[in-house]
Parts: C-alpha cells; structure tokens; sequence
C-alpha cells in the first residue's frame, strides 16, 4: 500500500482543504495520515535553541520527523504568508532536517504534491514550496492544488491530480 503523509500548516482553512484531499483519496488504495503543524509544538529553530533544547523537545521532533520518513508522498497544505510559506512550516522543516542522520532522509526521493487554501491563488507559496521541498531532494508535482473562497476546490481536475501523484508514488 502506497502511504501519503498530508501537512497542513494550520487548523483552518488549509486544514479543511486538507480533509477535503484525504476524502478524495479514501477509495485510492494509498493510507493516509493527516497531520497539522500546529499541534507540533516547537520553538523557533536556530543552533542555539537546537542545542539548549532538543532533549525538551526530542519527542515531538521524533514523531514528526517519523512521519515525514515513514511516507512516500506528502501532500503539503499551506497559505501564502506574506508571499511566501508560513513561519510553522519552515521551522518544522529545520527541526526536521537537523533530526536525521543526512540532513535529507525526511524528503529525498518523495513525491510531493502542494497544495494553498489562500485569499488569492497562492502562488508564491507554492513557488517558495515547491524550490525548498526540490532542494531538500523531493520530486515535486508540477501541478498543484489551490481554492480560495472566490475558486471553490474543483473536484475533477483535484482528482485527476491526485491520481497521477498516486501514479507517482
């Protein structure tokens, strides 16, 4: 069984978007796991705090960073935060990326499909995503997911992307 890991950023929208992925997928053939960032609770990633504190946090950066190695593709929901990713997701990837033994093992050779429930089309965070998700070794879907309150999420062409990321994984 093909096995996706789905990140929302947040509890709101993105979140419900997220949910809305997972239903779709339900008659797949893949397991899926649903997570949001914010039930994670990190403090903000620099060496310092890395050093001071990974032994109080050791548990939660485990978790995450099990899931993230445990799963083939990922599916990262987020919104375009001032035009670009959200300040949760780039600091769950740091503590990550440090939490491996190559900085890589979490995102090297996934699939990853990105996803926005932004005000507009969200399109620098998908940019900005898509090139740090790239750099960190995942094959990442050209076409991505977005809905918004004036573009309600299409069913059809949703579906037939996420059959051809299944096809991928």
């Amino acid at each position: 069984m093909k096995n996706i890991l789905i990140v929302s950023s947040t509890l709101k929208n993105n979140y419900k978007l997220a949910q809305e992925l997972e239903k779709l997928l339900k008659d797949s053939n893949v397991k899926t796991t649903l997570i949001s960032l914010e039930n994670y609770i990190l403090p903000l990633y620099t060496d310092k705090i890395f050093e001071k504190k990974k032994n109080d946090y050791k548990n939660t950066v485990e978790e995450l960073t099990k899931l993230f190695v445990n799963n083939k593709g990922l599916i990262i929901c987020g919104p375009e935060y001032n035009g670009s990713t959200p300040p949760i997701l780039n600091n769950a990837i740091a503590w990550i990326s440090v939490s491996t033994d190559y900085w890589k093992d979490a995102f090297n050779k996934k699939i990853a499909l990105i996803a926005t429930a932004s005000g507009g089309p969200g399109t620098k965070f998908i940019s900005t995503i898509k090139l740090q998700l790239e750099h960190l070794g995942c094959t990442v879907m050209p076409q991505s997911i977005s809905a918004n309150k004036s573009k309600p999420l299409e069913q059809e062409p949703t579906k037939k992307n996420l059959n051809k990321f299944i096809s991928l994984i």
